[in-house]
């Protein structure tokens, strides 16, 4: 293991060797104010990567306090990209960073887990430290960018959020299908009449342009960073729709996840090898499009942006972006959040749009009936 340097602010990367935690590393790696401190439980994967960007790893088990504590020494920020289901997942890596005045972030999309992650709020105080959970491709960068978009109005009338997948599914686990399951199993609702209510229209087909050049089936969902966006926006109505390249592909998926396959790990590998192999000639894009309408100088207008990309590469710039603020002093308000409370809306966008991604913003105007 090789020594830490003083000089640059260590960041722990747990599951760094992993599809979304290599992507984040990597980045990471070119930035000379940090240094990447790959982990995990596989301590020659982690070897292996570290050799090749030039840093330092560790060895790591997240169920195991002894092996946090050990890992976290000398660490000023944790990135958790673990790979498994984060619901019903303990708590044990955020709370140690917590009591350790250690800064942490972590890509789970686990509406459970959120719920019982943002208890740790009063740890987090009394030690000066902050916690940020949902920062990835969904959720995450949808409700940091909903928030920067309310900001150019005036009054915000309604937003609708739309998350969909590309059909080669090549960063999709095991464990990414049970969380999948655990995530359909949540109520879907929106946002109407100053309350979360269910709606009428549970699914829908629609055109939303390139890459997806056909209708989306799509679902209507929930996640938790989204409950607070009300009260941040005054917004009248939001939704959110999430849905799939191959309609067929999306349909296949959510059967097989009613039908319990992924209860045993012999049918969650059945389904995933058949979701592949529908996909195996498209690409594992996703595209983020939010659209929201309100008054701005006495117009009313419509504001879309759109977010296309590599899946997993979207994933990891969300932590690495937040990772940057941290370390540029962007953010310094400890306690337990979801990403739409704490990070700074516009200074996030405008790095996201330097990276490798397509991302384009229009604004029209509505024409009154």
């Amino acid at each position: 293991m090789e020594a830490i340097s003083v000089s640059k602010k260590s960041v722990l990367i747990v599951g760094g060797y992993g599809t979304v935690g290599k992507v984040v590393s990597g980045i990471l790696a070119q930035d000379e104010r940090i240094l990447p401190v790959i982990a995990g439980r596989k301590g020659y994967r982690a070897e292996e990567l570290a050799g090749t960007l030039q840093c330092s790893w560790r060895t790591i088990d997240i169920n195991d306090r002894e092996s946090i504590t050990a890992a976290l020494t000398h660490i000023d920020i944790v990135i958790n990209c673990f790979s498994g289901p984060f619901t019903h997942f303990p708590l044990h890596l955020p709370e140690i960073c917590a009591r350790s005045s250690i800064h942490y972030m972590d890509v789970s999309g686990s509406y459970e887990y959120s719920e019982r992650f943002l208890k740790l709020n009063d740890c987090a105080v009394n030690n000066n430290a902050t916690l940020i959970t949902a920062l990835g491709a969904n959720p995450g960068i949808p409700g940091i960018a909903l928030v920067n978009a309310a900001k150019s109005f005036e009054v915000l009338e309604t937003g609708k959020i739309i998350f969909v997948l590309g059909a080669g599914l090549e960063g999709i686990s095991i464990s990414s299908l049970k969380e999948l399951k655990y995530m359909m199993d949540i109520p879907a609702v929106v946002w109407n009449s100053r309350q979360w209510v269910k709606a009428r229209l549970q699914n829908s087909k629609e055109y939303i342009g390139v890459p997806f050049e056909k209708q989306v089936y799509m679902g209507l969902s929930i996640t938790r960073d989204l409950l607070i966006i009300p009260a941040m926006t005054g917004i009248k109505e939001l939704s959110f729709w999430s849905g799939s390249q191959n309609t067929w592909q999306g349909l296949l998926m959510i059967i097989g996840l009613k039908w319990g396959l992924t209860k045993t790990e012999r049918g969650a590998s059945f389904l995933l090898n058949l979701l592949k192999s529908m996909g195996k000639h498209s690409g594992s894009d996703a595209l983020i499009k939010i659209d929201v309408t309100g008054i701005s100088q006495g117009r009313h207008l419509r504001q879309t942006m759109q977010l296309h990309c590599e899946e997993n590469y979207a994933t990891a710039l969300a932590p690495a972006i937040v990772c940057r603020q941290f370390i540029d002093g962007a953010i310094a308000r400890p306690g337990a959040f979801v990403p739409p409370e704490i990070v700074p809306a516009d200074d996030f966008m405008n790095r996201l749009k330097s990276y490798s991604v397509n991302y384009s913003e229009t604004i029209e105007s509505v024409t009154e009936n």
